[in-house]
């Protein structure tokens, strides 16, 4: 038979495989997002990588609370360099792509 601790342990051991399962989703449409982003300024994502680097809860337009997710990542325009970029979502939206300013070579 199983307790009221029991099932508040379980409850929380879903809650906790769901944000996970939620967050390498959005890690994954993170790291769309910012090969889209390089591959439109014929830039080079490097290491085709991401790395999370803020996770807050944020209200967002509606009123609904959403995780904030702040993304980092590299790329290159030549090929031999390395700049930094950011990219930050709500949810699976994206709401901004930053990058460094970089030099950018005409062949």
């Amino acid at each position: 038979m199983l307790t009221l601790l029991d099932l508040i342990g379980l409850a929380l051991l879903v809650l906790l495989l769901n944000h996970w399962w939620r967050s390498r989703d959005a890690k994954a449409c993170a790291l769309v997002y910012a090969a889209q982003r390089c591959q439109e300024l014929d830039l080079q994502l490097l290491d085709q990588s991401i790395v999370l680097h803020k996770l807050r809860l944020k209200r967002s337009d509606g009123g609904m609370l959403q995780w904030w997710r702040e993304y980092r990542f590299e790329f290159s325009s030549t090929g031999q360099d390395r700049y930094p970029g950011s990219l930050t979502m709500s949810g699976y939206r994206l709401l901004s792509i930053e990058l460094a300013a970089h030099v950018t070579y005409i062949h």
